[in-house]
Formats: C-alpha cells, structure tokens, sequence
C-alpha cells in the first residue's frame, strides 16, 4: 500500500522540480484553450453545436450592455427502451459581457445536464457552473412537477444581474 501513494508522490514532486527549471515568466496564451475547441460528433452518436451569439443586456438607468456567447454544446440522445437516461447535454460556453468604456465581465458556463426518467417523471440535473440555474453545484429540478428537488453548491443569482453589477 505505501508503493500506492510513494509513486504518484514522487512523480508530482519530480514534475514541480523540473517545472522550476526556467524562471522565465510564461506570457498568457493569445490563441483558443484545446479544451475550448468543439469536440468531435462521437462517430455520429451526438450533435455538436458551436455558439457565437451577440445579445443586448439592459441594466437600467440607459446603460446598455453589449453580451455575448461563444463556444460549444453537445448533445447525446439514448433512445434505447430499456434506458433510464434520456439525454446528456454537455456545454461549454464563455459569456463575455461589455459595456460602452469597453470593460468586460466574463463567466463560465460549463458542465453537463443529464435528462432521465425516474418514477416517471422527467428529471434534469445540471452540474457544473450553469447560467440556467444559477448554481456552481449541482441542481437536480423534476421538469414533470416542476419542483426542485436538490441545490447544492454557491448560488450567485442571475449572470446578467452580476454583469450589470461589475460594469454600471
């Protein structure tokens, strides 16, 4: 059991060593992050969606901010009959919000939402960072009932609400 733990222990501290190498300061990467590119359609079994949408955010007192969303979403049906799961949407999307002296707000929303049945009614849980719901948690909300059922993690409201917030 030692073997278990010593081995990954060594090798992180052989990584951070070597990484120290160069004290050159690294400058931030002007290109699209690899993770942030659209995946690829899973030999058919799943739609990808790209977004690049501009929208208006009205904050009140004429301020007017200039919003938009960029990235990916995909979506993966399971029509199998015996499934419990219906469906699993997989987004990644930077919202980028602007105002009129050009300083931005941005957020994450990122994460998947798994759809399925459960006593009959349909279920969605959303994990992750979610504009939808207003959660960095996870938030399991019966769509049947329209209750919710489970909110775990930080609220922070409305994305639109806290962007006009930071920039008015």
């Amino acid at each position: 059991m030692p073997g278990r733990t010593l081995v990954p222990m060594l090798v992180g501290a052989l990584f951070l060593v070597t990484g120290c190498d160069n004290p050159d300061l690294v400058s931030p990467a002007t290109d699209d992050p690899v993770f942030a590119q659209v995946p690829a359609d899973g030999n058919g079994n799943k739609l990808v969606f790209s977004v690049d949408e501009d929208f208006p955010v009205d904050c009140g007192g004429g301020e007017i901010l200039v919003g938009n969303v960029a990235g990916w979403f995909q979506v993966r049906v399971f029509d199998q009959p015996s499934n419990r799961n219906v469906e699993l949407d997989v987004f990644h999307l930077f919202i980028t919000y602007t105002n009129s002296a050009g300083e931005t707000f941005s957020f994450h929303d990122v994460g998947p939402d798994r759809l399925y049945i459960d006593d009959g009614d349909l279920i969605v849980a959303i994990t992750g960072r979610a504009t939808s719901s207003g959660v960095i948690g996870h938030v399991v909300f019966n769509i049947s009932t329209g209750e919710v059922e489970l909110i775990a993690g930080n609220e922070f409201g409305n994305v639109d609400d806290l962007a006009c917030e930071a920039l008015t």
